[in-house]
């Protein structure tokens, strides 16, 4: 686990949250903000009634925020005091900014979130619940939804070279409810019923905290993709099940870090997921399955580019236009 200078950090926990014993302390929440004012105030609104009927604590880790997002956390401390807040003087991603979280969290299970989330009432304890009812059981997901209450497809099986080559050439876009041609995405699971699955999404997921400790946290060679992907790769090579439990439901307005700096984003994925194959995919006859995927993915990134620079052209144009 990286372990950031302090005198690069500030920390600041109430007096009131350290006299409390380990033991009392069933959960913490790890919250990352990187300019997230215009989300945070919400996200911790649902949060903090459920935290504090659990007798959890909420950590926040902010990355060098300059909009005023460490503003509205700290009036928030005022309606519940069990927050901790961790201020990073550089943008460390989500990776490190999580494990600095994991390094400070006193509870039994560690409750991974995104700022641009609301969980709903009685989630938290639903998703708790069922991390205590399994010695098994790893990890467990709530069911994430739009704003609008549909259901966002969530969960994952963990990819292969085959993913690569079939969605670098849009055969999944031929058949999206296929599990031949988009496997990867669980096209045909509805994500209306509990099981088992390779991966959830990393916006909300609850983790054993021993195993989580015992892992190291998340992997900084995934600094912000890929890195929830290579965790639940982990958690399953442990011995341990990842549960999706619909009961549990979270509102995720989805892509608000990513848009904001969208062309780094979409070049970090690539990156990412290459570095995802590599790790995972590592004996010798693996490497010429490597490279090729290494290649769709770099060719694959050319048009997301240009796609993404033409849409900012174009709301550019039409701003002059004005």
């Amino acid at each position: 686990m990286l372990r950031v200078n302090p005198d690069r950090v500030v920390s600041r926990r109430p007096d009131d949250l350290m006299s409390l014993p380990q033991q009392d302390i069933p959960l913490s929440v790890i919250i990352v903000t990187y300019n997230s004012a215009g989300e945070i105030d919400a996200c911790l609104h649902a949060l903090m009634p459920q935290v504090e009927f659990l007798n959890g604590e909420i950590i926040v880790v902010d990355n060098a925020s300059r909009d005023g997002t460490l503003s509205v956390v700290y009036e928030k401390t005022s309606d519940f005091n069990a927050i901790q807040v961790i201020e990073n003087k550089h943008n460390y991603g989500f990776a490190v900014a999580n494990n600095q979280g994991l390094e400070t969290a006193r509870g039994d299970h560690i409750f991974i979130l995104n700022p641009d989330t609301q969980v709903q009432v009685g989630s938290v304890e639903i998703l708790l619940n069922a991390l205590q009812g399994d010695d098994h059981l790893g990890a467990v997901a709530p069911q994430l939804l739009w704003p609008d209450g549909h259901i966002q497809r969530s969960c994952r099986r963990l990819p292969t070279h085959w993913d690569v080559v079939v969605h670098s050439l849009g055969l999944n876009l031929l058949r999206p409810n296929s599990r031949f041609l988009n496997g990867w995405k669980m096209g045909d699971f509805n994500h209306a019923y509990p099981r088992e699955v390779d991966q959830p999404a990393g916006a909300a997921l609850m983790v054993r905290g021993s195993l989580l400790r015992e892992l190291d946290g998340f992997n900084r060679q995934f600094p912000m993709f890929f890195n929830d992907v290579d965790l639940c790769r982990r958690i399953w090579d442990a011995g341990y099940k990842i549960l999706f439990q619909p009961e549990a439901q979270v509102v995720h307005l989805g892509g608000s870090a990513v848009l904001k700096n969208r062309t780094a984003m979409i070049v970090s994925s690539h990156i990412s997921f290459f570095r995802y194959l590599e790790k995972n995919y590592d004996r010798l006859h693996h490497q010429i399955f490597n490279l090729l995927a290494g290649l769709l993915l770099y060719l694959g990134l050319i048009p997301r580019l240009l796609w993404h620079w033409l849409g900012l052209a174009l709301r550019f144009r039409r701003k002059d236009a004005l």
